[in-house]
């Protein structure tokens, strides 16, 4: 009998647990990002044009969702056509926001300079939520009775799924 070593030992494969383990973990990240899309209370959302996006700031999602395709349609169009105003006001927010992130990194923090540029932001934002009400009182006084109580019952189908989340 004799005892026999091998000339070649097998090395242990150290890289292999850890990439099994980045693997299913990568795995469940995206069955849980399909399952959370499926499963969500008003299922996957479907996400507008590159039109459609200009509505946001300006009017919130459940009051233009809840109205008819052609409303929305032409809203969409009014805002894209009338894009230079609600442009300046977005280019000026991105400004302050800017000289905002400007004023949290100097040496010193001047509370009142903050304050002023944060104001400044929220009377632009309310400037354009007031353009995008005006835009949806047009729509909503070009409708009948019952065109009312139907958008009505949408926004209110709406309202519940917000609610839920």
């Amino acid at each position: 009998m004799t005892n026999e070593t091998p000339t070649d030992p097998k090395k242990p494969r150290r890289w292999l647990m850890p990439a099994l383990l980045v693997s299913a973990a990568l795995n469940l990240l995206i069955v849980g990002i399909v399952a959370g899309a499926l499963l969500s209370p008003d299922g996957p959302r479907r996400r507008g044009g590159e039109d459609e996006r200009a509505v946001r700031g300006v009017l919130g999602e459940p009051f233009f969702r809840a109205l008819p395709a052609r409303q929305r349609r032409e809203m969409v169009r009014e805002i894209v056509g009338n894009r230079d105003a609600f442009r300046e006001g977005r280019e000026a927010l991105r400004t302050r926001f800017e000289s905002f992130l400007g004023a949290l990194r100097a040496e010193t923090f001047d509370r009142e300079a903050a304050a002023a540029l944060l104001g400044q932001q929220r009377q632009a934002a309310i400037r354009r939520q007031e353009q995008g009400e005006a835009l949806l009182l047009d729509r909503l006084e070009g409708m009948t009775r019952d065109e009312r109580a139907a958008y009505a019952d949408a926004l209110e189908e709406r309202l519940k799924g917000f609610r839920r989340r």
